[in-house]
């Protein structure tokens, strides 16, 4: 079973950067105590239409 995340990596703002990634790490964690593997990261392109400075990966999981 391959379940894939879109979770934010980055930020222009410090402490919203710290914040975002923190949030992150945590349900990644939860999914591997879950006995979930990562397989693959793959960064997205930011869009340039919208204001926000929000940076995404996308992470795919087995298990």
């Amino acid at each position: 079973m391959i379940k894939e995340l879109k979770l934010v990596s980055n930020h222009s703002c410090w402490w919203k950067k710290k914040k975002y990634v923190k949030d992150s790490a945590q349900i990644l964690k939860k999914f591997k105590s879950k006995g979930w593997k990562l397989i693959t990261v793959k960064n997205l392109k930011k869009d340039d239409t919208t204001i926000s400075t929000k940076l995404y990966k996308i992470y795919r999981l087995e298990k």
